[in-house]
Formats: C-alpha cells, structure tokens, sequence
C-alpha cells in the first residue's frame, strides 16, 4: 500500500472548523454550474453541524429527478475532482456517490438521489436533530471520536461500527420531529 492510500483510509475526527460552511458554499457554487438540473444541493453530515467534531471532509447531498442524468454529467464531477464510486452503496443502486480526494485525503463526498427516495429527508433529519439536540450532538461527537481512537487505521471498521450509533439517534430524531410538529 502507498502513502497516499494508507492516508486516505485513516479516520481522523477532528474538531468544528467554522470554515467547513465556507467550503461548502463554495463547493455548491460549483455543484450547481455543473448539475444545473439539481433539485437541491445540500451540506449534510457531521461538518454540517455548528461545534460538532467531524472528519474533515463536507459531505453534500444533490437531490435530482433523475439520478442518470448526474451520470451523463460525471465528465463534469471529473473535472471538479470528483470520483464516482460505484457499489459504494450496493443496498440502493439508485445512491451515487463521489469523492474529492486532495493530497491523499478526502475533502468532500458527494450523494446523488433521486427527489422520491426516504435517503434525503433522512440526512435532513438527523442533520437539523444534532443542529437542534447539542446533547445529542455531543454524544454522538464522543461516539465517534471513540471509534475513531478505536478504528483509526481501519475504516472499514469506523463505518461498519457508526450505524449502530447513527440508527439509535435517528430513532431520537424522529421522536422529537413528531413531538416538534404537534408544537
């Protein structure tokens, strides 16, 4: 293995970068000249969070009609830095996903769904629970930085391990959604 694979497979949790929003707007500037059919581009995940500890890499959702029509625009991803992924998420083959990756680390993953799929609302949910929980938020923050002590040379291992906590706080969130909307 070279260093450039070995590093981009370390999981690192670092602390809230307030840049991360920045980053992101930037990136979804460009998302949206080379995806101007997307729906919605989106920052999910844990850098989407203000405070909360994350891997340092901006996840963003583009919602589309048509997920083959983001593939006949991967010339375009390409030429952003983007890599498609395919099978990443064998379970949904409707799920695309690409990755930056700059000097041997992922800068930002890119899922591409289609406006029916559940997948989106469930990222919006749990991203406006941890944004409206900071209890939650911070357990989760510890749950993965322990995983990440744990797993930090195998990241099969952190991702394979994550949904255990992820599944258990999106249960919470549904629960406070349904109670937020009888407000």
């Amino acid at each position: 293995m070279d260093d450039s694979t070995a590093t981009a497979r370390t999981v690192e949790v670092v602390a809230y970068d307030p840049a991360w929003p920045k980053q992101f707007a930037v990136e979804q500037s460009l998302l949206a000249q080379a995806l101007p059919d997307a729906l919605a581009i989106e920052h999910i995940g844990s850098t989407s969070v203000p405070g909360l500890c994350a891997k340092p890499t901006i996840d963003v959702l583009v919602v589309v009609a048509d997920v083959n029509l983001v593939l006949d625009r991967t010339a375009a991803l390409t030429r952003l830095g983007y890599e498609h992924r395919p099978g990443s998420f064998a379970e949904d083959p409707e799920h695309l996903f690409f990755r930056k990756v700059e000097n041997g680390k992922r800068t930002h993953h890119l899922h591409v769904l289609e406006a029916g799929s559940p997948v989106p609302e469930q990222y919006r949910l749990f991203r406006d629970f941890l944004i409206a929980d900071g209890e939650a938020a911070a357990r989760y923050g510890r749950a993965k930085q322990d995983l990440a002590r744990r797993y930090a040379t195998e990241r099969a291992r952190y991702v394979a391990e994550k949904p255990q906590v992820v599944d258990a706080l999106i249960a919470q969130a549904r629960r406070w959604r349904t109670a937020t909307q009888r407000d």
